[in-house]
């Protein structure tokens, strides 16, 4: 009972620091520019399924691009700031904290994306046809699940690592083309489809090409799923280990530094 009322603390906070007008207000204008010119590049080919592929798409990486570096930041973040102290003194363990706040995080990442998918919508003219609804609806949850389990791995990592600014500008933009969020990976030359399947959210992906295309398969849909789902777990326990590892520093080494 203890540990629900900490992670529903932790996410409550994450999202009052996060829903501030300012804060709200950026990311909502932030993907408008990319999703006006996506759209208009998939209003122009036959068929609804590329522009419905780009809503998906789009959601999801708003989602990324917000969670990833926000977490990546976090640990370092409450260092710098001294409230580290408190968590490192608590019961709660930190990947508790950490999976609070990504949640907390991942709410702005949704409503962030709320505004370039009307776009998309508005400027290519077409609604969302789906062939598989259910399909569909699993493959979103999968997929943010996907990108979540991703993006924890930055909090322990940037700081294990001494991360500084550049870590994002590299890791963020990387994370958009090998999660195939504009485009299936399948497209990609042989070794960076590789790297790219190594990532749960290019497997959601796929199955949501099978769940917008008129002839889909849905068995196959669900079976991509279920591997985005086993690799979206795999990176929530390395996640976990790592946060492990940084508690140990700060709690048996006595080692706060950020970098």
């Amino acid at each position: 009972m203890g540990y629900l009322y900490a992670f529903t603390s932790a996410f409550v906070e994450q999202l009052k620091y996060d829903m501030q007008w300012g804060e709200v207000l950026f990311f909502l204008v932030v993907n408008v520019p990319l999703a006006v010119v996506l759209a208009w590049i998939a209003s122009k080919g036959s068929g609804s399924v590329p522009v419905n592929y780009l809503v998906v798409g789009v959601l999801l990486m708003s989602i990324w691009n917000r969670v990833s570096i926000r977490l990546g930041w976090s640990i370092t973040g409450d260092i710098l700031v001294g409230t580290y102290d408190y968590i490192a003194t608590t019961r709660t363990p930190l990947a508790l904290v950490v999976f609070a706040r990504a949640l907390g995080i991942s709410v702005l990442g949704i409503l962030s994306g709320l505004l370039p998918v009307v776009v998309i919508v508005w400027i290519s003219g077409q609604f969302i046809q789906v062939s598989e609804p259910l399909l569909l609806v699993f493959s979103v949850g999968v997929g943010a699940l996907s990108v979540l389990s991703v993006s924890i791995i930055f909090a322990p990592l940037f700081l294990l690592v001494r991360g500084r600014e550049g870590f994002f500008n590299v890791i963020r933009p990387l994370g958009v083309v090998l999660g195939g969020f504009f485009y299936p990976v399948a497209f990609l030359a042989p070794g960076i489809e590789f790297l790219a399947r190594l990532l749960p959210a290019a497997w959601a992906m796929d199955a949501v090409i099978l769940a917008l295309e008129s002839e889909g398969n849905t068995l196959r849909g669900f079976q991509d799923l279920g591997v985005a789902l086993i690799i979206s777990l795999a990176y929530l326990a390395l996640a976990y280990l790592l946060l492990v590892k940084v508690e140990h520093r700060v709690r048996v080494e006595g080692n706060m530094r950020a970098f």
